[in-house]
């Protein structure tokens, strides 16, 4: 008996094509209660719970049949929901009330409730469901709740009126978006300790974190950007443009995709996490606000607050990572759907040097060489041939010159690259130390210089989306030291001939005796300095001091005196 495979699935990075295209044939929407906000996903997938902030219920979804199976009084104004790792609870905030609710999943039943709570908004449970941890915009603080006793037991100052909370993979950190005051507080959670304030949002709301702990994005719903923190360094990456108004964030389970609903614009932006561009967009809705996804990922639950409903949609399409060197040879994963059977898969008019079909959904796919910018990878399979998204060739930035070729072992000082096409450098590394770049133009950027342990030449090179560039070297120097000098007395009218002694001497630019210029010097090698001393008309010791192209002065630990 022949089997007849679907063609792959189309998608045209981009372009806003129709919700239907997305949306689940047989339940396209779910109605829910009045006002919903918050969905969360048991982690079975089997069922999934939707605040219903106008109903004071939580609708309980059942995923296989696409219908609520039942409603659940909370009280009033349930807002946000998380479900407790081991599925067994699911925890609910009630701005209105202080409180936050306690669901079983066994019973569908209330089962108790922590007060005392400031306008309770965003909740997160730690990774090993002993804690949940809940953003008082009231009061401007986090409260901690031990989910063993149901008790408040710790409160956490953070900034301005906090909206949402999102933690880390490992549970070492936890981080909250501040909407008053722009700033995202990240906390230590072993102490529970705010650890470092990130700054320069506009009215932040939702966030995510990706599944690998590296990224966290964040709805800077004032700024119609999606900021990206990189969680090694707490600094702000990359601020994504979107349309109006984004509020709430997801990452699929595998990483590869953030949906950012965007309540202004009535759509969810897809981004691709592998180059922070918005690769499409699922419109169709009326105010869409929370997200999230079965645990395979492979449909989104979008709440439509406006609609009182909630929308399930296909998975869309993404190529991770969609843009690498026009030499090819980048590894690629296709996720989709209607893969079984494919015989070519296509960047543009070339194909593919080699694919592996690894399921119905996933390629894994090794880039052509190419001469275009954008080109679209469409796949054939036995039910025809799809554009799948579009994957972009760069062209690698070049470096001419560094401003300063040298400094202290210490770094810290910024250094000036130019060359060209500069735009979309994400950092430069110093040997094989990676550290942020700010791109001024497309032929320049700066970067701070780090540190080294040891006195060397690194090479350094620019990291873009497209690879790396060609290096120039930039040489650590270790700190200038004086052991001795010799002699180390001499005449009051000077032209006495003096040798520095010690370390790293190659480095001196300057000596003084007693503040006045010598004479002369010479460097003769990294550990001696051939001196003329300069005259004095006051006899005694003076201080003998080098100054270096670091711009540190060293002093020589005896003085020269004159007699």
């Amino acid at each position: 008996m022949s089997v007849t495979h679907a063609p792959p699935m189309a998608r045209e990075p981009g372009i806003g094509p129709s919700a239907a295209l997305y949306a689940v044939a047989d339940t396209p929407t779910i109605p829910v209660g009045s006002a919903p906000h918050s969905v969360a996903m048991l982690p079975d997938g089997l069922r999934c719970y939707v605040t219903d902030s106008g109903a004071d219920t939580l609708s309980v979804i059942d995923t296989a049949s696409g219908t609520v199976v039942t409603t659940i009084g909370v009280g009033t104004g349930p807002w946000a929901a998380a479900v407790a790792p081991d599925g067994q609870f699911v925890y609910v905030s009630r701005p209105g009330s202080g409180v936050v609710g306690i669901v079983s999943t066994a019973t569908d039943t209330l089962v108790g409730s922590v007060g005392g709570l400031n306008l309770p908004r965003g909740l997160a449970v730690t990774p090993d469901g002993t804690r949940v941890y809940v953003a008082n915009s009231g009061a401007n603080t986090v409260s901690v709740i031990s989910t063993a006793t149901r008790t408040v037991t710790g409160t956490i100052a953070v900034g301005n009126s906090p909206q949402d909370i999102t933690i880390r993979p490992d549970g070492l950190r936890a981080y909250v978006s501040n909407s008053a005051d722009g700033t995202v507080s990240v906390i230590n959670t072993v102490n529970d300790t705010v650890v470092t304030t990130v700054t320069g949002f506009s009215a932040p709301r939702g966030m995510a974190v990706t599944p690998d702990g590296v990224q966290v994005y964040v709805a800077n719903s004032g700024a119609n950007t999606v900021g990206v923190i990189s969680t090694a360094t707490n600094a702000v990456t990359e601020r994504i443009a979107v349309a109006s108004s984004p509020v709430h964030m997801a990452a699929s389970p595998d990483g590869t995709l953030v949906y950012a609903s965007l309540t202004g614009a009535g759509w969810v932006s897809v981004i691709n996490p592998s180059s922070n561009s918005v690769t499409e967009t699922i419109p169709g809705f009326v105010e869409p606000h929370e997200v999230t996804t079965t645990p395979d990922g492979a449909y989104l639950y979008v709440v439509d607050h406006g609609a009182d409903a909630v929308a399930v949609l296909r998975r869309p399409a993404s190529i991770s990572p969609n843009s690498g060197p026009r030499g090819g040879g980048t590894p690629v994963i296709i996720k989709g759907r209607g893969f079984l059977g494919t015989t070519a898969v296509r960047f543009g008019i070339r194909k593919a040097p080699e694919f592996t079909v690894l399921d119905d959904s996933t390629l894994s796919v090794v880039t052509p060489s190419a001469i275009r910018s954008a080109v679209p990878v469409t796949v054939t399979a036995s039910g025809g041939t799809a554009i799948i998204g579009h994957f972009y060739y760069r062209r690698l930035p070049v470096l001419n010159s560094l401003s300063v070729s040298s400094g202290s072992t210490n770094g810290g000082n910024v250094v000036t690259l130019t060359g060209f096409r500069f735009v979309g450098v994400k950092s430069v590394r110093f040997g094989t130390v990676e550290v942020p770049a700010t791109v001024v133009s497309d032929t320049e950027l700066t970067v701070t210089v780090p540190p080294s342990a040891l006195a060397r030449t690194v090479p350094v090179y620019m990291v873009s989306v497209g690879g790396v560039s060609n290096s120039h070297s930039y040489t650590y120097v270790g700190t200038a030291t004086i052991t001795s000098i010799s002699p180390t007395s001499g005449p009051r009218t000077g032209s006495r001939i003096v040798n520095i002694n010690g370390t790293f001497l190659s480095q001196v630019t300057g000596v003084t005796y007693g503040g006045v210029p010598a004479l002369s010097f010479k460097v003769m090698s990294p550990i001696k300095v051939q001196t003329v001393t300069p005259p004095t008309s006051t006899p005694g010791p003076v201080a003998v001091v080098v100054q270096t192209s670091t711009g540190a002065t060293v002093s020589s630990p005896v003085p020269y005196t004159y007699t």
